[in-house]
Order: C-alpha cells, then sequence, then structure tokens
C-alpha cells in the first residue's frame, strides 16, 4: 500500500480519526508555522570606493507559512503508522478476504477493497422520508386547488397520505444514520456498517476501499435483518431476534445479510 497515495474521500469520520491518530501518537498536532529568511549584500552599483573598502548594505527577506494537519493529511499520516506495526494496534489489510477474515477477531480495524452499495430496504426508509416532505408541500396547497380549478382527482386521500407520514418514524429512529454494505472478490463473505450522513462526501455505490472497526460477525447460515443490524435500532430486539430465528421468507432475501459477515465501525471510505 502507498499510505501517501492520493484519496478521494466517500466518508470519513474526523471525530474518530482524531481519537486514533490521539492514541497513537500520545496527542494531536496543532498549526505548524514556518519561517525562511534569505540574506544578501548589495553594493549600490555605482560606488567603487565604498565597495573597495568592503562596505556593503545587507539585503534581507522573510516568507513565513502555516500548516495545518488536515483530516486527509491525519489520514495519511494514521495508516502509516498503523502499518508501522500492525499486529500491536491490531490492524489488518485484507488481501485474501476468505483465508484473512476468518481470523480477524471483533476489535480488530480492517482495510479491504470491496464493491458497495446501500442495500434497497434502507434505501426504502429513505425514500419515504423524501416523500412525507413532498406530502406535506402538498397538503399545504390542496386548500387553494379548488380557488385555481385544479383537478385533484386520484390524488392520495387524507387518510392515506397520514399513513405515508406515519412511516417517517422509522426514518426518525435511525437518526439519519444509512447502512452500507460491502461484496468481497471471490468470497462469499461481506462487510457491513453504519455510515453517519455529517461524514459523508460522496455517494455510496461502486468500487471503493473501506477502513472500520469490527464489532460484531456471524457465520455462513446465520441471517441478519438489513433493518436491524448490530448497532442499529429499527427494529425492537424481541422482534429482531425472531426474524433472526426464522431467517428470511421466500422472495425476501434480499432484506436480510447473511453470514459470513462483520460489522464494522466505519472510519473511512475512500477510492
Amino acid at each position: 500500500m502507498t499510505d501517501r497515495m492520493l484519496k478521494s474521500f466517500i466518508y470519513l469520520n474526523e471525530a474518530a480519526l482524531a481519537d486514533y491518530v490521539s492514541g497513537l501518537e500520545g496527542g494531536l498536532r496543532g498549526p505548524v508555522s514556518r519561517r525562511s529568511m534569505t540574506t544578501g549584500s548589495a553594493d549600490g552599483g555605482v560606488d567603487m570606493k565604498v565597495a573597495k573598502a568592503g562596505v556593503a548594505r545587507n539585503k534581507e527577506s522573510e516568507e513565513s507559512s502555516t500548516i495545518t494537519d488536515t483530516p486527509q493529511a491525519r489520514f495519511n499520516r494514521f495508516l502509516g503508522l498503523v502499518n508501522q506495526d500492525p499486529e500491536a494496534v491490531g490492524w489488518l489489510e485484507v488481501m485474501d478476504p476468505g483465508v484473512d477474515l476468518p481470523k480477524a477477531n471483533v476489535g480488530i480495524t480492517i482495510n479491504v477493497e470491496c464493491e458497495i452499495y446501500v442495500p434497497d430496504a434502507v434505501n426504502a426508509i429513505e425514500q419515504i422520508g423524501e416523500l412525507s416532505k413532498m406530502l406535506d408541500t402538498m397538503d399545504s396547497l390542496l386548500p387553494y386547488a379548488n380557488v385555481f380549478g385544479l383537478d385533484t382527482t386520484g390524488l392520495p386521500t387524507e387518510a392515506e397520505r397520514e399513513a405515508v407520514k406515519g412511516f417517517t418514524a422509522l426514518q426518525d429512529l435511525t437518526g439519519g444514520k444509512t447502512v452500507m454494505v460491502g461484496d468481497l472478490d471471490d468470497t462469499n463473505w461481506r462487510i457491513a456498517g453504519q455510515v453517519l450522513p455529517q461524514h459523508l462526501r460522496g455517494e455510496i455505490d461502486g468500487r471503493a476501499t473501506v477502513v472500520g472497526k469490527i464489532t460484531a460477525a456471524w457465520p455462513k447460515g446465520k441471517w441478519k435483518p438489513m433493518l436491524a443490524l448490530p448497532g442499529t435500532s429499527l427494529i425492537p430486539r424481541e422482534q429482531r431476534r425472531q426474524m433472526e430465528r426464522q431467517g428470511p421468507g421466500p422472495g425476501e432475501e434480499q432484506n436480510f445479510l447473511e453470514g459470513p459477515a462483520v460489522m464494522l465501525d466505519v472510519l473511512a471510505i475512500y477510492r
């Protein structure tokens, strides 16, 4: 791995990154000021007597600059630190998922390249939130429909609109969080992790490198509902356990994540 390679971050949890680097370096770096000075001499160009006497005027110039420890620079430094002694800090660069992940315990931080996406079940909740906003706008405009002679035939009834808005409680439970899933090459292992909206910088879709700490793992043959992955709170615990025991019904496989899989506390996603 080239620690200083240029990275385009899709996601970077800067608060978690600061904690990691602080723990490894024993503190965080503040802004660094740099000064450079050059000196020379000038003889004025015309008075030969003065030049022969060895007298010259000094000429000085000074430049100053301040360097800030940016998140990108901090992340590159973090990679350099963990690569110096990966075993001591619990760091694993996943090169062969089928071999590396079975021996990765909870608490290990992994770096893995995979194909990432947001599951349809999670996307549906986000779309409900957008639909609810649209229905709120409709509610505010409907009183004026008769005034302007607008045809409201076929529009959702008030009861239907309120029913849809009721589903936004699901989105409220997530606190705006979303869940990403990563499919790994040449193996049936998969990764998943919550993504906080305030740290999101791009679209979660396509090939990317994911860095995160393992918080849970489950074996092949065990299923986890997408809306109740470890760390989420969309479904009550008892209902979640029942769903895990039963597994998906016919046609419901896309709403579950089958093991072997690991859940991550995601630090960064980049290309």
